[in-house]
């Protein structure tokens, strides 16, 4: 898995900071450059990467000029989907994470069945088209658990899914191998691959917007658990809270600590699209309400508690928030303050917390399609085709 996880890495920095010499990649991925060598030579062998006619050299330059590495642009293309509760939204990447192709389908009051049909035929729809290269991988994100070694949702509170084949009738249908996986595990792969979590041993990943879910990150790479859902402690009881959670149950942790909590200071936004909210104008009015102010207060006092509870349990290096909640600076920066402020002086300067950068959408389904690109992982994500 390690040696798969610096292939992403080798990928991924070629894509975003790309074309480089070998010898640039070994210095920023801090890996020895015989290692550097062996897995160009995979990729390139792959078809992934292809080496260009520039060569690194030039004034007071010594040495055998160095061949840059780049993405393969004509490399095989890749499906991404991304479904949350009010829309699914359906892509084609090329290989170097290039979006070409994008439409969406509303999942809001729709069955799953449903929905499947409309990802199927707006794909078919893109796969069929006159550009580019054939599609041989999809990847799908969604929230709730996900066994995601077969693409099976065993529950998703959010969209009001529970056992639903969600990946094979995906890969009949388009005849590439799919992979589904839980939206905060994905994330958290996303920022082993291209995040925060790039170069260090262990992390862990605080999802919170709607819902709370956490992702770890252990010995270098995301830990799934035993049964491929660790880390899914939305739904869980707290003792004590007799808040009433949307999944119709009492005292989960969504409940109390999402952003669903504080839905009372503000309930104009009740499902409006963030893009679609005056931020300002929302964070103006809650800030002359006490009454507001002191439930926003509560909720974020329990956030940063409970992953302070976490990070105890892990000692990780890093402490990544993410979510929706990033994407509001009073909020996001009144967590930062409350974790610093309760976390235990034993703890301070052990654990370094930090916002992830690498966002909560379709992007992070491209980053879990093109995973299946590489070999070592296809036994791992695939949803096999009967």
């Amino acid at each position: 898995m390690l040696h798969l996880l610096h292939r992403q890495r080798v990928v991924h920095l070629l894509r975003t900071d790309g074309p480089l010499a070998r010898a640039d990649l070994a210095d920023r991925l801090g890996l020895s450059r015989p290692s550097i060598t062996a897995i160009v030579s995979e990729l390139i062998d792959e078809g992934t990467l292809v080496e260009l006619d520039s060569r690194v050299e030039g004034p007071g330059y010594r040495g055998r000029p160095r061949k840059l590495l780049g993405c393969n642009p004509e490399a095989r293309r890749v499906l991404a989907i991304w479904i949350d509760e009010r829309r699914a939204r359906v892509l084609i990447a090329d290989a170097t994470g290039n979006i070409s192709h994008e439409d969406q389908t509303p999942t809001d009051g729709r069955t799953a069945a449903s929905v499947i049909r409309s990802i199927i035929r707006i794909a078919e729809k893109m796969i069929d088209g006159p550009a580019g290269g054939p599609v041989a991988a999809a990847g799908i994100c969604v929230p709730g658990f996900v066994d995601s070694t077969t693409g099976f949702v065993v529950e998703s509170k959010i969209l009001g899914w529970s056992g639903v084949e969600l990946g094979k009738p995906i890969s009949r249908a388009l005849g590439v191998p799919t992979a589904a996986q839980d939206a905060t595990q994905a994330m958290t792969l996303a920022e082993t691959i291209a995040g925060a979590a790039q170069e260090v041993r262990s992390a862990v990943v605080l999802n919170c917007g709607g819902h709370v879910d956490v992702g770890l990150i252990i010995g270098g790479r995301p830990y799934a658990g035993a049964t491929g859902v660790a880390g899914a402690i939305g739904h869980m009881p707290i003792a004590g809270s007799n808040a009433k959670c949307t999944c119709g149950r009492v005292g989960c942790v969504n409940a109390s600590m999402s952003l669903h909590a504080m839905q009372s200071v503000a309930p104009q936004t009740e499902g409006v699209a963030l893009k679609d909210i005056d931020l300002a104008a929302v964070a103006h009015d809650t800030s002359q309400n006490p009454h507001s102010q002191k439930i926003i207060h509560e909720v974020i006092d329990q956030i940063a508690r409970t992953a302070l509870l976490i990070e105890a349990v892990l000692d990780p290096q890093l402490l990544i928030l993410s979510g929706l909640i990033v994407e509001f600076e009073q909020l996001i920066e009144a967590l930062e303050a409350r974790i610093e402020e309760v976390r235990p002086p034993e703890r301070r300067g052990r654990t370094t917390t930090v916002r992830s950068q690498i966002g909560r959408d379709y992007r992070v389904a491209v980053i879990v399609a093109l995973q299946q690109l590489d070999p070592d992982i296809a036994g791992l994500l695939r949803t096999p085709i009967p």
